[in-house]
């Protein structure tokens, strides 16, 4: 007996091994397998009578159990294949090793908690959930729009609920950790039982320990982060993916799968699925103007009143300006919350010679160093290596003119200005305290929060009263067609944390580019214009949703032959190749990067063309970002 062998070696589709008398393994079996001088561990694709290698075989050395239902294989393979990954490296990266996970205690998932509160469905939150709950079992695709505050998330829950009253599987997927808590702690409330947590920051024998309850039918409910898309549920109703257009469902190491497109594929098994946002991707309104996802419309908020929003002048040496903090104090009076977002992490974002005026930049990466005051040290933001000492390359000179801003220095100033103001900031430098710092928000024991993209989003605190968004130009500068996308998106975000509960919300946008339609769009909180002018921008340039991109990048000291040799042999296939273009160094190590756009078979078409891809390169369709 043969056993066929997916193991984590780049651009092998799998290896022949013999199953010695006696042992029992079966297609989707963990087992470990001598490779080389090796010992690896690999998942049975399939038994064979004969094998398909000419050569001596080597046996099975040990089996380690079930790593997922066999019929779960063909969805993987189809998920490689787009992300342009081999089988069995998809399959080292998304399902979690057998690990035994230590014994202790039972624990909660989160230390959160918010007081309760009743919901009651409004009429168009009853519809919305009867029209999903009538497609159940059909695959069907929806897409659930409606402003901030609209009440997305009770009709998440109650089309989990029907989902379970018929014996089936819910899974919720965010885009953020920071997002879960919450979440849970609803569910929590609405559904017969808590449902499991999943996510890349638990420990690897708990990662283990969910998936394997989820395969064996232990487990109805699951909520979790992009990889909890893989979660082998075999009687899955329902996925839902919240705040369906943002970056963070796409995963930025090989394998470059996108959360949002897996679960369509899921979907495609009979699962109902549920996309929500109140600023949708592009490329998915688009579609559901063509047809392909259902649209289901909220139109008004359900909780409190929408907030008076204003764009106010951004003076260039001024954090908190002038009219945000008559604000603040305005609000803090009456016993308000404040949110204050900025998306950039660090004290100041850039340094420049006092003598000369260079910019202060990595010299692996060619990135301008970010001062972080806590470690005081300076820090390049690509590699992260930290520069407590630097000195200028250009003069050797050691003052600097110091200037930007990032969260830690907006946090310094709200202390400076409102000292007697309870101040917590939450980005990715303070997410360990996440729990923490969310119940002490919902639990008004913090007066001001500061926060990057991970607070400026799906979260639901009545008492934050005004919210003030220190520079939403700077969104406009990301290295990608997406910018005015993410701008609107990151925006308008923000601006629906305010004014949830029975006070009224104000919200106060720091820009000197009150004119540019991201921003313009997001303060009238109108994403039917934003979509009219980002789509005419995006068929002039041919960018999605008019096409697919795959991005190729070569790195390392043939970079740039491999880059031309790459475009060529793909152009003389056919399609269309941009570039090469030389990119900043990372690490030291020169970069190059080709852009090819096709259409919807692009990423296939590409893999095929290529075949075997050097390690060197990495091949991403769908690139958020081109820098």
């Amino acid at each position: 007996m043969i056993a066929f062998v997916l193991l984590p070696i780049p651009g092998t589709t799998g290896f022949d091994y013999r199953v010695p008398e006696g042992m029992e393994v079966r297609p989707g079996d963990w087992v470990k397998v001598p490779f080389g001088k090796r010992v690896l561990l690999g998942i049975v694709q399939e038994i064979r009578e004969r094998p398909e290698y000419p050569g001596e075989l080597q046996n099975v050395l040990r089996p380690l159990g079930p790593a997922l239902p066999p019929r779960f294989l063909p969805f993987l393979r189809r998920a490689s294949d787009e992300a342009c990954t081999s089988l069995g490296m998809t399959i080292a990266h998304v399902i979690p090793k057998p690990v035994t996970a230590k014994s202790r205690s039972p624990s909660l998932p989160f230390a959160y908690t918010e007081p309760e509160k009743s919901v009651e469905l409004t009429p168009e939150q009853v519809i919305a959930v009867k029209t999903a709950t009538e497609a159940l079992g059909k695959g069907q695709k929806f897409l659930l729009f409606g402003p901030p505050a609209s009440g997305k998330t009770e009709v998440y829950l109650a089309i989990a609920r029907n989902v379970l009253k018929c014996g089936q599987e819910a899974l919720f997927l965010e885009p953020e950790i920071s997002l879960l808590p919450q979440l849970w702690a609803r569910a929590g409330r609405a559904l017969p039982s808590s449902p499991a947590v999943y996510h890349g920051e638990l420990p690897p024998g708990e990662r283990f320990r969910i998936w394997t309850q989820a395969m064996n039918g232990e487990i109805q409910c699951a909520l979790g982060t992009r990889s909890a898309v893989f979660l082998p549920f075999q009687k899955l109703g329902v996925i839902v993916v919240d705040e369906e257009g943002e970056p963070g469902y796409k995963e930025e190491r090989a394998p470059h799968y996108h959360a949002r497109l897996l679960a369509e594929r899921r979907a495609e098994e009979g699962a109902l699925l549920v996309l929500g946002s109140a600023a949708p991707a592009v490329e998915t309104f688009f579609r559901a103007e063509q047809g392909e996802i259902r649209l289901l419309r909220l139109s008004h908020r359900v909780a409190g009143q929408g907030p008076e929003v204003k764009a106010v002048k951004k003076e260039p040496q001024e954090v908190i300006g002038p009219e945000l903090r008559q604000a603040i104090a305005r609000h803090l009076a009456k016993g308000g919350q404040v949110l204050l977002f900025l998306n950039r992490l660090g004290y100041f974002t850039g340094a420049s010679c006092r003598r000369c005026g260079e910019i202060l930049r990595c010299p692996d990466c060619e990135v301008a160093l970010v001062f972080h005051l806590a470690e005081r040290t300076f820090r390049c933001p690509a590699c992260g290596r930290n520069f407590p000492d630097p000195t200028c390359r250009k003069c050797g000179g050691t003052r600097f003119h110091l200037f930007g801003a990032g969260t830690e220095r907006v946090e310094h100033g709200a202390k400076k200005l409102f000292p007697k103001a309870r101040v917590a900031r939450l980005d990715e430098e303070t997410a360990r305290d996440r729990d923490r710092i969310l119940s002490a928000l919902a639990k008004r024991e913090l007066d001001i929060v500061v926060g990057a993209q991970m607070i400026g989003k799906g979260l639901d605190f009545p008492g934050i009263t005004l919210v003030g968004i220190i520079d939403a130009d700077q969104l406009l500068a990301m290295p990608t067609f997406y910018a005015a996308e993410r701008t609107f998106q990151l925006v308008l975000s923000a601006i629906g944390r305010a004014g949830r509960g029975p006070k009224p919300g104000e919200v106060l946008v720091q820009t000197n580019m009150a004119d540019h339609y991201a921003i313009a769009c997001a303060i009238r909180q109108d994403y039917q214009s934003f979509y009219q002018e980002e789509l005419k921008f995006r068929k002039i340039l041919r960018y999605p949703p008019f096409s697919r991109l795959v991005r190729i990048l070569a790195s390392g000291k043939r970079a740039e032959t491999q880059a031309e040799k790459i475009a060529g042999i793909i152009r003389d296939a056919g399609l269309e190749v941009l570039g090469p273009a030389k990119l900043h160094p990372l690490r030291g190590e020169p970069r190059f990067q080709v852009l090819v756009r096709g259409g919807n078979d692009l990423p296939i078409l590409v893999q095929k063309i290529l075949q075997r891809i050097p390690q060197n390169v990495r091949v991403e369709p769908d690139p958020l970002w081109l820098g």
